[in-house]
């Protein structure tokens, strides 16, 4: 219900917005489309349509309003260990932030549980560093305070994959 809550007010303000785009359609699009984000359909459905739909029981998603390259050309953020990145809002996806099953996806998830725990830190592996500026964007959509962020390099196994606590040995040491 808590994220529920909190999407809805990211539709209200224009943060977000619901797609009733089918897997038929998403899939004939990424089949078509080289670059695979999505192509903003459903930015055109209004949002008296888009209610209606909604009432109505249609099945759809919710999405992120990534802003506009006018109205925001880049996406800073600062990371403790790498400094200032600058993400361009065209490299940005409209990503899903609500399942059409109600479930949220991490992007939503995270930056609502991480307010709503007070968390000032977020410490975590380099492969979630294209994901933050959609974080970024998300807090300062609902004018919450933007956590420090950094982003610590893997640790690898000696062939240079990922080293997982469900393969091989389990600690650095070993």
């Amino acid at each position: 219900a808590k994220y529920l809550s909190e999407v809805n007010k990211l539709v209200d303000n224009g943060g977000a917005y619901p797609c009733f785009c089918t897997p038929e359609r998403l899939l004939s699009m990424r089949q078509t489309n080289k670059n695979s984000m999505y192509d903003k359909f459903c930015r055109s459905v209004s949002a008296t349509e888009a209610q209606r739909r909604r009432e109505e029981g249609e099945p759809h998603t919710i999405r992120l309003r990534v802003p506009g390259v006018e109205e925001m050309p880049v996406v800073d953020v600062f990371d403790t260990l790498r400094g200032k990145i600058s993400f361009p809002t065209t490299s940005i996806d409209d990503q899903i932030l609500l399942k059409s099953d109600g479930m949220p996806t991490y992007h939503l998830a995270s930056v609502v549980d991480d307010y709503s725990m007070q968390i000032s830190h977020v410490i975590r592996g380099e492969e979630w560093l294209p994901s933050t500026p959609k974080h970024v964007l998300l807090y300062k959509m609902f004018d919450w305070k933007i956590p420090k962020f950094t982003h610590l390099p893997l640790l690898l196994n000696p062939d240079g994959s990922k080293l997982s606590k469900r393969q091989s040995d389990v600690a650095v040491t070993d």
